[in-house]
């Protein structure tokens, strides 16, 4: 089975690398998963340092989160990834980070607002915050998912952000979008306020998020 799912995990590990040379993750935190068959999911070890992190830590697991592939253990925040890819069929990647002007809005309990158009488009709109749970647990899970909804990103409260799109390169592209769009809010309230873009705009981009998605309207 160690050769099995070969393109998944490299996948994975690609992503795990681009988000850390984006500064998304450090050290060890956050995780990396995608879709790999009926039921199977590849995913980031636990507890491997960035700075030695290889395809072997990569491992594929189950419904139940048992490894298929792959003798390490499976990210502690796995249950979050598989209730994500339960509730959302349309999602097909994963990502947890860490990264530190989203995490700043997860930490103030603040969702951050529509401000820039591409945001609406590639996010579904707003950035909302889940309920605070402790890490790793099925509480967690549950408050990730119903803040989630249909959108691309949800915040963590007090640990970070949590991004879900239909494959690792768009899993990416949020992640680093979700940051810059943290950032920007920042500064923009640092000269003096943080405008939000007008509510037509927004329901017509986020119109146009659900229609990409292949997601019914609401």
């Amino acid at each position: 089975m160690a050769g099995e799912y070969v393109s998944e995990r490299e996948a994975v590990l690609a992503a795990v690398r681009r988000i850390v040379d984006e500064g998304l993750v450090a050290g060890a935190s956050g995780n990396v998963s995608c879709r790999a068959g009926s039921g199977l999911y590849a995913i980031t070890a636990s507890r491997v340092p960035y700075h030695r992190f290889g395809l072997a830590d990569v491992l594929v697991v189950d419904d139940e989160v048992e490894p298929v592939v792959g003798t390490g253990v499976p990210s502690s925040e796995s249950l979050t990834h598989l209730a994500v890819y339960q509730a959302r069929p349309d999602v097909g990647a994963v990502i947890h980070t860490h990264s530190p002007y989203a995490s700043a809005f997860a930490v103030a309990g603040e969702p951050i607002a529509p401000v820039l158009d591409e945001q609406v488009v590639a996010i579904g709109g707003a950035v909302l915050v889940a309920e605070y749970a402790p890490s790793a647990s099925e509480e967690l899970a549950r408050n990730a998912v119903a803040a989630l909804a249909e959108r691309a990103a949800v915040l963590l409260r007090n640990h970070g952000a949590v991004i879900a799109t239909a494959d690792l390169d768009e899993a990416v592209a949020v992640a680093v979008l979700l940051e810059r769009v943290a950032k920007v809010c920042i500064l923009s309230r640092i000269i003096g306020r943080t405008g939000e873009l007008p509510a037509d705009v927004v329901a017509a981009e986020a119109a146009a998020y659900r229609m990409m998605k292949g997601l019914r309207e609401t």
